[in-house]
């Protein structure tokens, strides 16, 4: 698929999920409309006839532009023609006077609407329940929890959920909202971004409303909190969130937070911020395994109507490691492409789709061959000594921190990463055993295997 081709499927992706647009209308108006050239400033489109130009400009020129903007990051002018035709145009808008003013009106009411409010909850997902969030090992305990505090507020008061993006986080804290709205009615529930929070102190703070601002967050009777890691670095904002926490926790009211680290890795953040995030419950949500993620790509597909067989179904599995919302993303175009062409879905389909997604995501042999190479310039031998039968004790060691870096990072049994090394299974484990207690006793061992990973993973974009 060329480039043209991908930024097409993401569009009518876009289309589909944020407007209100029935699928037969889509397949209607978009199944024969053809991407033909984008530049700095305009995207030119391929109608089929001058009716379908005249409509496509009219009724969804504006929904094109917004989705190529959130797609490319900026905005163009679409162009919509059909042969022989002259074209149409639906220019980008400069923002008027207007459109200021009333946005200037808009903020100023944000604040006195929140306070009359009875439940600030955002964009709530009514459809990320627990019943559709796919379980496992790897996020069991934190899905428990969350269902805990969902039906007996205060269960885990704070509670804490870390984990990279795209794991699951997102979906649990809709799942509590969602609850709490069926089990506890009456609960004055503020669900926020981070980055949303921010916004909303600097408009207070620029409109001299901070008083309502505290009042509205601090009367509240459940605060959930999305990546609360953007708290890092930014004072005047932690100490506000410091005297809400307090208010709130003292006052026996629920607070969900989020992150893509624990606590002690959030830098910098106040320590007194630090504690009170430690001091309730800490969950982690861990990337899924590889019966996980059949589990998650079959419930996926057969959510969007995209029919492909269990050997694909294992395929896929294999290709995407870690991340459910890039599992996600390439489901969804492989069912625009085989929607819009009529396509089959095959492996080379797959890796194609994969490599425009996630370029990063590479086969687990060059995967393992990368963190090899990388444990071994971090110990200053080479990839044929990692897998010797040597055994000096800077080899030794390396060769432990190796196993341990590709059992994090793959979903190989420990028998698999025994023959990469020629070692069986006991030898494999206790190699695993050896980093775990040097990361718990010897100093500065944990950074460096972490500075370890963390180079595999850069590689690997």
């Amino acid at each position: 698929m060329d480039e043209l081709s991908s930024i097409f499927s993401e569009l009518i992706d876009y289309i589909r999920e944020n407007n209100n647009i029935p699928p037969s209308s889509i397949k209607l108006w978009f199944g024969d409309l053809q991407f033909t050239e984008l530049t700095d400033t305009t995207a030119t489109f391929r109608a089929s006839s001058p009716m379908k130009r005249d409509i496509i400009s009219k009724k969804y020129g504006e929904i094109i532009r917004d989705g190529l903007l959130e797609i490319i990051g900026f905005e163009v002018n679409v162009v919509i023609y059909c042969e022989n035709e002259p074209p149409v145009t639906v220019e980008a808008k400069e923002e008027s006077h207007e459109s200021r003013v009333a946005k200037s009106r808009e903020e100023e009411r944000t604040i006195t609407e929140i306070m009359n409010s009875p439940s600030l909850t955002g964009s709530v997902i009514e459809s990320y329940t627990f019943d559709n969030f796919v379980e496992g090992s790897s996020n069991k305990f934190a899905k428990a929890a969350c269902e805990a505090v969902a039906r007996e507020p205060n269960t885990y008061n704070p509670l804490f959920i870390y984990g990279d993006s795209g794991l699951g986080k997102t979906h649990l804290l809709h799942a509590v909202i969602n609850d709490m709205k069926k089990y506890h009615p009456g609960l004055k529930i503020i669900y926020k971004k981070c980055e949303s929070f921010l916004d909303e102190l600097i408009v207070a703070i620029k409109k001299g409303s901070t008083a309502q601002f505290k009042d509205t967050y601090r009367n509240a009777d459940v605060l959930l909190i999305d990546d609360i890691q953007f708290l890092a670095g930014k004072e005047q904002t932690q100490e506000e969130f410091f005297h809400t926490f307090s208010a709130l926790y003292e006052n026996d009211k629920q607070i969900i937070l989020t992150s893509d680290r624990p606590p002690k890795e959030i830098e910098p953040l106040s320590d007194r911020l630090r504690t009170r995030f430690e001091g309730g419950l800490i969950a982690d949500v861990q990337p899924p395994s590889f019966e996980l993620r059949i589990a998650i790509i079959k419930k996926k597909a057969d959510s969007i109507g995209l029919v492909i067989s269990n050997e694909i179904i294992e395929y896929l599995a294999e290709r995407l490691h870690n991340n459910i919302r890039t599992i996600e993303g390439v489901l969804k175009k492989l069912y625009a492409i085989t929607s819009f062409t009529s396509q089959e879905v095959t492996k080379e389909k797959i890796n194609e789709v994969i490599s425009i997604i996630d370029p990063g995501n590479i086969p687990i042999e060059a995967l393992i061959e990368r963190i090899l190479i990388s444990v071994s310039k971090a110990y200053g031998i080479t990839v044929e000594d990692l897998k010797s039968k040597k055994k000096t004790d800077s080899i030794a060691n390396a060769r432990h921190v190796a196993i341990y870096v590709i059992k994090k990072l793959t979903d190989l049994t420990l028998k698999e990463i025994g023959e990469i090394f020629g070692r069986n299974h006991s030898t494999v484990l206790s190699s695993i055993e050896k980093v775990e207690t040097n990361i718990r006793t010897v100093n500065g061992y944990e950074a460096q295997v972490k500075q370890i990973i963390k180079e595999v993973k850069k590689e690997k974009r």
